[in-house]
């Protein structure tokens, strides 16, 4: 029986949520029933893709449709003829299921990774993102949702076919992230010790993310315990205000802006409390990856995390909204370790059932579902 060949498409080179499912899906899937291939923009993400020897094609896809970069797909769908594109994201989605519009064989699988274009506050754009998803549907063999709130809100706006819409959870590498080990010259070059207490988060810097929050906390929580620290892995397109925020407050000795990195288990290792005030999520890998490595993580309360930590349980949920409340929850883990070390025992007890093995077998599945069919 011949492999059967899958195109994952996805728009950017960069390392979002969408690119570390790709990732997971080609470490994982079964080199013996699939002949996999990648196609997304330049970046980073070609090394982490090429270095599992799975091949790379470049493709730029701007999010305005130009029929000459969905002719290019075309042309690799002459040349490789896949049986399934797995398209990630919006943008992916949009060129992969025009391509099925002109190739009726072709079969489609569309991972949604959050549908952020709900949470803006542009009409225009909304609805005309929102129109487009659904006259995409038809051309869909199934859609795959992160949590059941995201298949609920995407079956509520018909931008997903209720009879071919399914659950499946991001995974990650469990063992990657459980088998940290503080690494302590990282702590130095940061200007750390052993002795401060560090509160951490892990994010790319926009609204969404809310790091914002964090830095109110700061302020008040480092007049108490001057031991307290703040380190803030990630960058984007808020990055230099949330930096000149921190400065204008005199957080400089406080607040720890490390950028983009790439070694996320070595910055975790470090963290006593993880913190992830979020506005609006999919499913984020960060807090899979927290609980992963054993942390006390304080998040927001908002429905997509309530699919993967139970309050008061697994993590302490917060508003987003509440600085206040922030700042007593971190006080309180500050002050307890017991009570750390139970919040983290049990999330990572909870974190078992999102290992990625298991979950590309679910997405193996759906592969071999759509060809049957």
């Amino acid at each position: 029986m011949n492999r059967i060949k899958v195109l994952e498409l996805i728009d950017g080179g960069f390392l979002g949520g969408g690119q570390t499912n790709v990732l997971s899906i080609i470490k994982n899937l079964d080199k013996e029933k699939f002949d996999v291939t990648v196609a997304a923009g330049e970046g980073k993400f070609r090394n982490l893709v090429e270095e599992v020897t799975v091949p790379y094609f470049s493709f730029e896809l701007p999010k305005v449709l130009r029929h000459k970069y969905l002719k290019h797909i075309q042309n690799l769908q002459n040349k490789e003829n896949f049986d399934i594109i797995h398209t990630h994201g919006g943008v992916g989605g949009f060129y992969g299921r025009l391509l099925k519009k002109h190739n009726p064989h072709l079969k489609v699988v569309h991972s949604i990774h959050g549908i952020h274009y709900i949470n803006k506050d542009k009409f225009f754009e909304k609805n005309i993102s929102k129109s487009i998803e659904q006259y995409l549907v038809q051309f869909t063999d199934i859609t795959i949702c992160e949590t059941k709130n995201d298949m609920q809100m995407a079956i509520s706006n018909k931008i997903a076919d209720p009879g071919k819409t399914v659950v499946i959870n991001n995974g990650i590498d469990i063992d990657k992230f459980s088998r940290n080990s503080s690494n302590f010259e990282l702590l130095a070059q940061l200007g750390l010790s052993t002795q401060n207490f560090i509160v951490g988060n892990v994010s790319r810097f926009d609204i969404q993310k809310n790091q914002k929050l964090i830095i109110q906390a700061s302020y008040y929580l480092a007049k108490k315990f001057p031991e307290m620290k703040f380190v803030l892995v990630g960058d984007g397109k808020l990055f230099k205000q949330m930096k000149n925020y921190a400065r204008d407050s005199h957080l400089e000795d406080v607040v720890i802006f490390t950028g983009e990195q790439e070694n996320l288990v070595d910055f975790y290792s470090m963290f006593d409390v993880f913190v992830f005030p979020s506005l609006w999520e999919g499913m984020p890998y960060a807090l899979l990856e927290a609980m992963a490595s054993k942390l006390p993580i304080i998040c927001s309360s908002i429905p997509n995390h309530l699919e993967i930590i139970k309050n008061n349980h697994s993590a302490f949920t917060i508003n987003p909204y509440d600085m206040d409340e922030l700042y007593k929850r971190i006080e309180v883990l500050y002050e307890n370790p017991d009570l750390r070390k139970k919040l983290s025992e049990n999330a990572f007890d909870d974190v078992q059932k999102f290992n990625e093995k298991d979950v590309v077998k679910k997405i193996e599945k759906i592969y071999m579902e759509v060809i049957q069919d």
